[in-house]
């Protein structure tokens, strides 16, 4: 009896909640779950509505078992029941706004279907939109009509379209694009460049690396430009050499670059605003030619911030025909692999005389003699001026550094001569606790060594 006058309390605890509070309960379930409240009583079917965020996923919609009313026993192969099941959701949420829809599905129904859905969610004033197909789609440019939405996702398979939007705009308020592996064919009108020329697009994010994608039908057309693009992330790992022969990044009001790629053989690209970049560039292991980064080095150097991978080093010091000065430069972060050399880093730090913080992620790197006095790699030469002399910087972070006597060895010789130094922050990593406290005691009697005014912090 008491247990059910709990449960009586308990139940109607709940109940008694506004229904906003409610409609929050729902948005943290997942979407498959969500609509199965509707069968509770009449307040819960009343409730979806004030759901905003839905993410439907092909295999997870089916296996729940509210959907199977919606399904027949014959429409696995054909999307016949996801496509029921998300109709269904949607009629539930009686033209409620939709903030963010998912949808990634595997069945082969036709394209009319998810044309008609996609219609339909636009018709709720949708704020994010990620579409994942199993096959080629054809995105009918009249349903295209949206003025609300402000991020578009296509991820993993070809998309196309029949004819050209009026005005060539496909989305009037799109801030965000992300492409993640799809690809795109010609009709009347390519739909990348449309989606392209959304005039109020800020952000651009494209990850192709799967070779199926290009080997099918047309990937990234290795091109960006827009006026009004201030972010661009792009991941492109396609292998074959013939892929990477030019690439165009024609964007004057860009701040933000990541871009991770092999070399190409020619850049286009215009930075004339851009603040941080981010490079991981690779260099070619089964081909002799070695690509030319020298322009895209060149028109990146007004940068205040830079972060280089490991092999972005060696791309520097191997494919760059003249370094440009980084007068504006002030914070460098870059990467070491023990199979990678710091053959860049003396002349680097020359080209940069306003850097003020140096962030290296690992201290361990190939030995060399071509790193010059930048590190212990080989003995130092007499009567030679070190280039870290010269170098104002005033904070230095270690990552990774885990108290070997290379370790500690290339740690004196940055103290000694960084004359500038403020301060060291290191971040020392250690398979076992104990080792800590050894290590840590070795890096504060390099202090005496230092400006006086030089602390170490450990982060």
């Amino acid at each position: 009896m008491a247990a059910k006058k709990r449960e009586t309390a308990y139940g109607d605890s709940i109940s008694s909640l506004p229904d906003e509070v409610l409609g929050q309960i729902l948005s943290l379930l997942p979407t498959k779950t969500a609509p199965s409240t509707s069968v509770l009583s009449k307040r819960w079917r009343n409730l979806l509505p004030l759901v905003h965020n839905l993410d439907f996923d092909e295999p997870m919609v089916l296996s729940n078992s509210i959907f199977k009313w919606f399904n027949d026993k014959n429409s696995e192969f054909t999307g016949r029941g996801f496509f029921n099941s998300v109709e269904k959701t949607l009629v539930l949420l009686r033209g409620s706004p939709i903030k963010k829809f998912s949808m990634k599905w595997k069945s082969l129904f036709n394209e009319s279907c998810a044309n008609c859905l996609i219609y339909t969610v636009l018709k709720h004033e949708v704020l994010e939109l990620h579409l994942s197909p199993a096959a080629f789609q054809s995105l009918e440019s009249e349903y295209f009509f949206s003025k609300t939405l402000v991020k578009l996702t296509l991820s993993h398979r070809c998309f196309y379209q029949n004819n050209t939007p009026l005005g060539g705009v496909l989305f009037p308020a799109l801030k965000t694009l992300c492409l993640f592996s799809a690809g795109f064919e010609l009709g009347d009108g390519d739909l990348y460049d449309c989606l392209l020329a959304s005039p109020v697009l800020e952000e651009v994010n494209i990850c192709d690396n799967d070779p199926l994608t290009s080997l099918l039908y047309s990937g990234w057309k290795k091109q960006v430009w827009g006026s009004s693009i201030q972010r661009i992330s792009i991941f492109y790992h396609y292998h074959p050499f013939e892929e990477h022969s030019c690439f165009v990044i024609k964007t004057p009001n860009l701040v933000y670059l990541d871009y991770s790629s092999y070399v190409a053989q020619d850049y286009v690209v215009q930075f004339d605003s851009l603040v941080e970049a981010r490079l991981d560039l690779r260099l070619w292991k089964y081909n002799d030619y070695w690509g030319d980064a020298t322009k895209l080095i060149v028109a990146i150097r007004n940068v205040v911030t830079l972060h280089l991978s490991a092999d972005s080093l060696e791309v520097f010091y191997f494919c760059c025909k003249s370094m440009p000065e980084f007068n504006n430069l002030v914070k460098l972060s870059f990467e070491s692999h023990k199979e990678r050399g710091w053959h860049v880093l003396p002349l680097l730090l020359k080209k940069s005389p306003n850097l003020e913080t140096l962030v290296i992620k690992g201290l361990v790197h190939t030995i060399t003699d071509k790193c010059g006095d930048a590190c212990v790699c080989v003995h130092e030469k007499k009567n030679t001026s070190c280039c870290l002399l010269l170098c104002r910087v005033k904070v230095l972070k270690i990552y990774g550094y885990g108290g070997t006597c290379r370790e500690v060895k290339q740690m004196r010789h940055l103290m000694d001569n960084l004359k500038f130094l403020e301060v060291v922050k290191v971040k020392v990593q250690v398979d076992e606790q104990d080792k800590l406290l050894p290590i840590t005691n070795e890096l504060m009697q390099l202090l005496p060594t230092t400006s006086s005014k030089c602390n170490i912090q450990f982060i």
